[in-house]
């Protein structure tokens, strides 16, 4: 027996910050930026519907040397009935290519995944499978790779999530159990930073994201910075989502970021839009390589 409502759509966490930080999902990234960061982050997906998705992360985004960085974060993300628990660590390598830096990412991630079976309305509501709390308990191990070709003016990303494809075994009553199994999912970036004139700069970008069988995920998106402390950003999602996000920088050691995402799909009669919100302390600088995410 397999876990279809996981299974149809994507299944690592939807983030419109992403277009502001990549860490996440790309390792390589992690060391791109001229600082190190601790990151908090919280996403209420599609307010006024019922067991609508909620995540948070607990980042961190760090340098070792000019050559190096690590990171990791640790997951809480509820759907509906379904929970994932899980945390990673992430590795980078960065090499200078005339004036450019190539990265490498590796990380691992162990995810705990559950289901409450309280939560399923069902019309045969003896199911053995969800009448009851299941969890596989064991930390099922996994992968992500990434790379990332930059420089202070242009940045291109690819990056592969889940590379094991792990498998979770979901125990009900009487022996009756079911399989879920991860997918891998493939995330391209990249964007181009243009300074207007000595106090604004544009960052147009587009991301994807795409797993077999499910529909890809385009995004659209642009950003200004105002003296490097204010930004505001516009994001389409295709067939999805306008998204519309403010951020503002104060002494270059905290970062708030919001954004709210305006359902533009059929599902938007259902839903009164999503809400997320990014804290992030900086805590180093160092001196010589391009700053990627501001």
């Amino acid at each position: 027996m397999f876990v279809p409502g996981f299974l149809s759509g994507q299944q690592l966490p939807q983030f419109s910050q992403r277009m502001i930080d990549e860490s996440v999902f790309n390792p390589a990234v992690i060391g791109t930026r001229d600082f190190s960061s601790v990151k908090l982050h919280h996403r209420s997906q599609w307010l006024g519907f019922d067991n609508a998705p909620s995540t948070q992360t607990f980042s961190y985004d760090g340098i070792i040397n000019e050559k190096m960085g690590a990171g990791g974060y640790v997951l809480n993300d509820i759907t509906g009935p379904t929970r994932r628990l899980g945390f990673n660590l992430a590795y980078s390598y960065h090499v200078k290519i005339s004036d450019y830096f190539l990265s490498f990412g590796l990380s691992a991630t162990f995810l705990q995944f559950g289901i409450d079976g309280t939560k399923i309305d069902l019309h045969q509501s003896d199911d053995p499978i969800v009448t009851e709390d299941i969890s596989d308990k064991a930390w099922k191990p996994d992968a992500a790779f990434g790379t990332y070709f930059y420089n202070d003016k242009f940045y291109v990303g690819f990056s592969v999530q889940q590379l094991f494809q792990s498998k979770f075994r979901l125990d009900g009553l009487d022996g009756i159990n079911a399989s879920m199994p991860l997918t891998r999912h493939y995330f391209i970036t990249s964007g181009y930073k243009m300074e207007l004139n000595e106090n604004i700069m544009l960052d147009p970008s587009f991301q994807f994201n795409g797993t077999i069988g499910s529909p890809a995920q385009f995004d659209l998106n642009v950003k200004a910075y105002y003296k490097n402390k204010i930004m505001g950003g516009l994001s389409f999602r295709v067939n999805d989502a306008l998204v519309m996000l403010l951020g503002i920088k104060i002494q270059d050691i905290f970062t708030i970021a919001y954004s709210y995402d305006l359902t533009v799909s059929k599902f938007r009669k259902y839903n009164s839009g999503s809400h997320e919100i990014l804290i992030a302390f900086h805590i180093k600088k160092k001196s010589s390589a391009a700053s990627i995410v501001q």
